[in-house]
């Protein structure tokens, strides 16, 4: 197993730019700090489900299909 951080992942650093328009910068930004503080507590196979998107991912920010 090897464990990947945020920062390895290019998903993370621009996850509310992608999936979210309009927002200001402050609240991209609070959209990725949310991403990245709920995602560190899943476990290494664990999703996330985003209801506002109807998308799911997984540890480094990726969507996934469940």
């Amino acid at each position: 197993m090897t464990n990947l951080t945020y920062s390895d992942s290019p998903f993370f650093s621009n996850w509310s730019q992608t999936y979210f328009t309009n927002l200001t910068l402050d609240q991209h930004i609070a959209n990725n700090n949310w991403l990245m503080n709920t995602l560190s507590m899943l476990k290494d196979d664990g999703v996330l489900y985003v209801p506002v998107l109807d998308k799911n991912f997984n540890r480094l920010g990726e969507e996934v299909y469940v």
